[in-house]
């Protein structure tokens, strides 16, 4: 069991110090933000409008992100290193071309 411990706390080191880049930053929040705008935006309806079905909707998608084996956080850290990847691929080709 502490081995397990050990590689979950070196694991999670690691990808906080992958995350301590501004870009990574940036681009984990707006790919967070997408990812979980079907329960946020289904809730800002449901107080603009008032109608119980963008509240069952926002909260049944809210749900299924909270229910276990549900990779939310995982899918948004491997977004957010594609994303990087493409972005470092086309600074990379501008300063070539200049």
């Amino acid at each position: 069991m502490r081995k397990l411990w050990n590689k979950v706390v070196h694991g999670l080191k690691k990808l906080l110090a992958a995350l301590k880049d501004k870009v990574n930053i940036v681009i984990f929040i707006i790919t967070f933000l997408i990812l979980s705008s079907e329960v946020w935006v289904m809730y800002l309806m449901y107080f603009i409008t008032g109608d119980l079905w963008f509240l069952g909707i926002g909260s049944a998608c809210w749900a299924f992100w909270l229910a276990p084996f549900t990779p939310f956080l995982p899918l948004c850290l491997a977004i957010t290193f594609f994303v990087r990847k493409i972005y470092d691929k086309i600074k990379a080709k501008k300063s070539v071309k200049n």
